[in-house]
């Protein structure tokens, strides 16, 4: 199961990213031999979709037999007519000081071509290939067209590596550049369901300046924030542009049940991801005004190319972030309103006083049934954030929510909180 893409069709924009995702001076190359060498290829290939991946260790020592590969899998490609058809690879690791010779070569050469099920053979160096080495594979090549043979040496690794980035962090973390790091952070978030830690983001945040944040990245770096306490102390989402901002929202919002069903697959909870959506849903309608983000909640559906979102799946997308957005800014607008007597329902009383730091640049909570309240509301007191009020018109916090919540007025709603109460915009 892969994200789904959003149509440009609709101004969504994709930012590339660059290649420079790690350093490649900081990877040990000259002693990534042996079993090390073999990790870092294991790695490589499961992030670049192997399957049946076996790594044939042997037993240990150096000297273990592996029977002519270090490693084997699978790889699935699709024909002109659409079917998948299977390929065998075998990869054989040759960890040197200097450049590898046609003799280190020509045995894993020989031991494979005896096979007729295999159709590429990889030998990868953490150095060079000798220019003889290389004449000999081409003229064995020319007679021979099975099984293709594939020379990877240092610059190519680099290159894989770059484009793999989990690989590299998964045994030299020192390796990846801030981008590399950001771009694992995404991958962790979209492929795993897994969070980033508090140390790298906060190294990204001080490296922010010099970082490419594109839509999948921002929900990224905003779910794991909030699985670590609180998106206060840095808001991404205030500090890219702002249609970064909206096309966040519009990925997470197409692909909502996709990461419900990640994070359920790997077992982790799915709370941080929905008050994510919720943060950006804020951020947006605070930045670009409840006109913009209302048309994107309701054109985003139709982005999706040979998709259709019925009306009850919008409905189940919607509500539990639009619910959750708004028992947050009740736990706020309530939290000092003369008019409005009352307690908290979602957030503690340190994350009501500083909840709209997020709006500036600059506690898990397990599931529960919501709980019943009780709520006065003094008529004499006029409303802190300027709404209309009186015996007859209620405050719209105090209101039973039993359907489902409107889409614009909710938004309006949040949008008047939101500058009423943090008019400073940056």
């Amino acid at each position: 199961m892969q994200p789904l893409q959003q149509n440009l069709a609709l101004g969504i924009t994709i930012i590339s990213m660059p290649k420079d995702l790690f350093l490649p001076t900081e990877l040990p190359w000259a002693e990534l031999k042996g079993r090390d060498l073999e990790e870092l290829l294991y790695w490589l290939f499961d992030s670049m979709g192997a399957k049946d991946l076996e790594w044939r260790i042997g037993g240990a020592g150096s000297g273990a037999a592996d029977a002519g590969r270090d490693l084997e899998m699978s790889f699935y490609v699709s024909s002109p007519d659409g079917d998948l058809v299977r390929q065998r690879w075998w990869v054989e690791a040759k960890g040197r000081a200097g450049t590898v010779e046609p003799a280190d070569v020509k045995h894993a050469v020989v031991n494979v071509a005896s096979r007729h099920d295999i159709d590429v053979l990889v030998v990868a160096t953490n150095s060079l290939f000798s220019n003889p080495t290389r004449d000999w594979v081409r003229e064995w090549q020319s007679n021979n067209p099975r099984p293709r043979v594939k020379l990877w040496e240092r610059t190519e690794l680099e290159s894989h590596c770059s484009k793999n980035p989990i690989a590299v962090v998964r045994l030299f973390t020192k390796a990846l550049s801030s981008q590399g790091k950001l771009e694992v952070a995404a991958k962790k978030l979209w492929d795993y369901a897994a969070f980033t830690d508090v140390p790298t983001l906060a190294a990204l945040w001080a490296d922010r300046s010099s970082l490419e944040i594109d839509s999948r990245g921002l929900v990224a770096l905003a779910a794991s924030e909030i699985a670590n306490g609180s998106v206060e102390e840095r808001s991404w989402a205030v500090f890219v542009d702002e249609d970064i901002v909206l096309d966040a929202l519009g990925d997470g919002l197409i692909n909502f049940l996709y990461l419900l069903f990640r994070a359920h697959e790997a077992g982790v909870r799915a709370d941080p991801l929905v008050r994510a959506l919720s943060y950006l849903l804020l951020v947006a309608t605070y930045r670009c005004g409840e006109s913009v983000v209302s048309d994107l909640l309701e054109r985003v559906w139709e982005s999706v190319a040979e998709r259709e979102y019925p009306a009850e799946i919008r409905r189940v997308v919607v509500q539990p972030i639009l619910e959750s957005l708004s028992s947050e800014l009740r736990d706020v607008c309530t939290s000092d309103c003369a008019r409005i007597s009352t307690k908290p329902l979602v957030l503690s009383d340190r994350e009501v006083r500083t909840y709209l730091q997020r709006l500036s640049i600059g506690s898990d909570h397990d599931a529960k049934t919501p709980e019943r309240v009780l709520m006065f509301e003094s008529f004499d007191e006029p409303c802190r954030i300027g709404l209309a009020l009186d015996k007859q018109c209620h405050c719209p916090f105090g209101e039973q929510q039993d359907g489902d919540r409107d889409v614009r007025p909710t938004l309006e709603l949040v949008r008047l909180v939101a500058m009423s109460r943090h008019p400073k915009r940056e």
